[in-house]
């Protein structure tokens, strides 16, 4: 990997070689260098594998400037040229101040290629993160005091809304992604808000040849963040133990942890315990703030009969078990219309689907305390769920007439025939 000059083929391979492990990947592809470069790579190295894996190019438009549509077409008529069906996804919610800008625009962009790959039967997706995006968010999250997790930085293998994600090109500089492009006459978008000065990564960009001259270069950078991720694998492993040992995670969507276990746990598997429960629960796959997540706990530790919130989860006591359920929050939980046939991502935990046979569109919300409370009688397995995991169950209605409940174990329904079928898609390793 030494040198700035273009990947050889044998390069590429070996950073490719692992996708296909998977039937079916989804590229993101922006138009940018590093997307168009990972485009063209793998399109070339699944060429020389006879065609396999299957391969679909997604490319998200946030609508967040007059050319990105334009853009989007021109990745689609890059990606039909080499032979790769594509696909735009776009943003309808593009309301966000600047300040939060970039991170409700990267939520928004992993929960819509989720969605679409759950929809679809994809197996992963593939993002072409490369080494300097690893030196800056090292150098973001030195700033703001973080942890191991933190400061060991973007992995190279995650996961949203179950969807593994991956990232092969993560050690390779962004300057042999472009020499890449360069040696094969391929031209790239210029975003130009990766030189937009309110953006934190971007002033980073601007200061590189002024750290670099203080010794902070990319690559050293990117070489403590390899290392620092041995360790995390490590710890993660010892918390996964504690929680196999000491917990249950429900098909229906919800952690039961030993309280008693979890409080006298080392505090750093005590806390990897806590984020990795969040994680699964709360629909959202971006990482707790360090200090939120030790606040938590010392609040367990403290109040141990008092219910907490974070990260779209309530933490309730339970005897000696603490739940950790998906927080109903005082907008609700999201509401989906589902047609015949059609397959979806519910609340960034569910995958739904209705039958092609069924007779009519249907809407997808939480069932709520009441219907719960309303039904359970119907089903023993429902009503053997506790109250707040019941309430946050993918229910499927007619307007304000309950339809349909699905038992998820066995994917049955409890009221009518089994048009429509949810399973949870969180908690599933990559």
């Amino acid at each position: 990997m030494a040198g700035g000059g273009p990947l050889s083929l044998i390069e590429a391979g070996a950073l490719l070689d692992p996708l296909g492990a998977y039937p079916h990947v989804a590229l993101a592809v922006s138009g940018g260098p590093d997307s168009l470069a990972l485009l063209h790579l793998v399109a070339r190295w699944r060429n020389a594998r006879g065609g396999r894996p299957d391969v679909t190019v997604l490319t998200v438009d946030h609508g967040l400037r007059q050319e990105s549509r334009a853009e989007a077409m021109g990745v689609a008529d890059m990606a039909l040229g080499l032979g790769l069906p594509h696909a735009i996804l776009t943003w309808t919610r593009a309301d966000r101040g600047a300040r939060a800008l970039q991170q409700a625009a990267r939520a928004a962009r992993y929960d819509l290629m989720a969605g679409y790959c759950q929809d679809k039967s994809i197996a992963a997706i593939v993002t072409a993160h490369h080494l300097d995006d690893q030196a800056e968010t090292v150098l973001m999250r030195l700033g703001r005091g973080s942890g191991l997790d933190g400061l060991a930085a973007i992995p190279e293998r995650g996961s949203w809304a179950g969807v593994p994600v991956l990232r092969p090109l993560l050690d390779v500089p962004k300057a042999r992604l472009i020499a890449t492009l360069a040696a094969d006459g391929i031209a790239f978008a210029d975003d130009p808000s990766n030189r937009d000065t309110r953006f934190e990564r971007a002033r980073l960009r601007g200061g590189h040849d002024a750290l670099a001259k203080l010794g902070l270069s990319a690559e050293g950078l990117a070489r403590s963040a390899r290392r620092l991720r041995r360790a995390r694998q490590a710890l993660d492993g010892a918390a996964d133990a504690h929680l196999a040992a000491h917990g249950h995670l429900s098909e229906a969507g919800f952690w039961l942890l030993d309280a008693r276990c979890l409080t006298a746990a080392p505090e750093e598997i005590a806390l990897r315990a806590l984020a990795q429960a969040i994680a699964d629960v709360g629909g959202r796959q971006a990482p707790l703030q360090l200090a939120k997540l030790e606040a938590l706990l010392a609040a367990l530790k403290d109040a141990p009969a008092k219910a907490q919130t974070l990260g779209g989860c309530r933490l309730q006591p339970l005897g000696g078990e603490l739940g950790v359920f998906r927080e109903t929050r005082r907008t609700g939980l999201p509401v989906l219309p589902l047609a015949p046939g059609e397959r979806a991502l519910w609340d960034n935990r569910f995958r739904v689907e209705l039958a092609r046979g069924a007779p009519f569109l249907v809407t997808v919300r939480a069932l709520g305390e009441g219907g719960w409370r309303e039904h359970r009688d119907a089903s023993p397995w429902l009503a053997a769920l506790p109250r707040f995991a019941g309430a946050t169950l993918p229910a499927c209605w007619r307007g304000d007439d309950l339809l349909f409940v699905p038992e998820l174990p066995s994917r049955a329904a409890f009221t009518r025939a089994p048009d429509f079928v949810a399973s949870f898609v969180n908690g599933q390793a990559p």
